[in-house]
């Protein structure tokens, strides 16, 4: 079973929505000790602060924050008889850290030489990936990847487009010009892909349009594709050369997202320590529930 400091690690890298739960303090008579932490995700846990009611209470109160957008700190302060229905007698303190969704999903289509040279950036950034191709030889061993990057082998690539979600940014990097086009027109024809990046040529790309135009797509469609893709000012033509053009755009991309607002803020979160004092000097009679927002940009902690 893994710690959840490895689970932890693996969320963080990957940008899978996680919250982490950590008992900050307790009095009387508690099922674990200050310092206890468990992570919770969408459909599971890692570890455990107790069990019972306290825990089945923080499990509900994780994932309540799991659908908000923004990155949140709670703080819950839970007596254990009155609260939780617990005979220990004694109350804890709970900090809720909250790290929703944060990038698009990013989908791959071609296992070649570019493909590889990109994968080993894309291991580096906050891209759950899937990456497909229809020639199982070409993916490298499972244990070789990050564990944000999902290898996918299917015989009809274009066919799996359905299942992305709104807002991915599809590459299409394959062997196959007829497979491109094909890949591209379904992308285009769902409509709810944020960006379609074509590897080719200037050549590749008017005969797209041109195909593309003619089977009725309107210009508005047509915006959001790129061919070639990748930045204009990264020049040369070797693998890793164009791999790197198109992860600097991809970087742009998601940061612009951050920035723009139209996914969830990445920044850290501070908590005035004035906030945090005057909560753990509540009547421990009383249970408390409180949202800490973050400090603004300028605004030093209260002392």
């Amino acid at each position: 079973m893994k710690h959840w400091s490895e689970s932890l690690a693996e969320c963080q890298r990957s940008g899978q929505p996680h919250v982490l739960v950590t008992v900050i303090s307790t009095g009387g008579s508690t099922p674990r000790a200050a310092g206890s932490k468990m992570l919770v995700l969408a459909d599971s846990s890692i570890d455990t602060i107790g069990g019972g009611q306290l825990e089945y209470q923080a499990l509900q109160q994780a994932r309540a924050l799991l659908q908000e957008t923004e990155q949140q700190q709670v703080i819950r302060q839970v007596l254990l008889g009155a609260d939780a229905g617990q005979c220990c007698g004694g109350y804890a303190t709970l900090l809720f850290e909250s790290y929703p969704a944060r990038a698009a999903e990013l989908w791959v289509f071609g296992a070649g030489h570019v493909a590889k040279a990109l994968m080993q950036i894309v291991q580096q950034l906050p891209l759950p990936t899937r990456w497909i191709d229809n020639r199982p030889e070409l993916f490298p061993a499972a244990d070789s990847l990050a564990p944000h990057i999902e290898c996918v082998v299917a015989d009809t690539p274009e066919a799996l487009l359905v299942d992305a979600p709104a807002g991915s940014r599809i590459l299409i990097l394959t062997h196959d010009h007829a497979l491109d086009y094909r890949l591209a027109e379904t992308a285009l024809r769902l409509g709810y892909c944020a960006s379609i990046g074509v590897i080719g040529s200037a050549t590749k790309a008017n005969r797209f349009r041109y195909r593309l135009t003619h089977s009725g797509m309107t210009e508005q469609q047509l915006e959001i594709m790129q061919c070639p893709v990748g930045l204009a000012e990264v020049a040369g033509k070797l693998p890793m050369e164009v791999a790197v053009s198109i992860a600097g755009q991809l970087i742009q991309q998601y940061q612009t997202d951050l920035q723009t607002g139209q996914r969830p803020n990445t920044r850290a979160t501070g908590v005035p320590l004035s906030t945090l004092k005057q909560l753990m000097r509540k009547d421990k009679q009383t249970q408390d529930v409180t949202v800490l927002t973050p400090l603004a940009p300028n605004e030093a902690p209260s002392k």
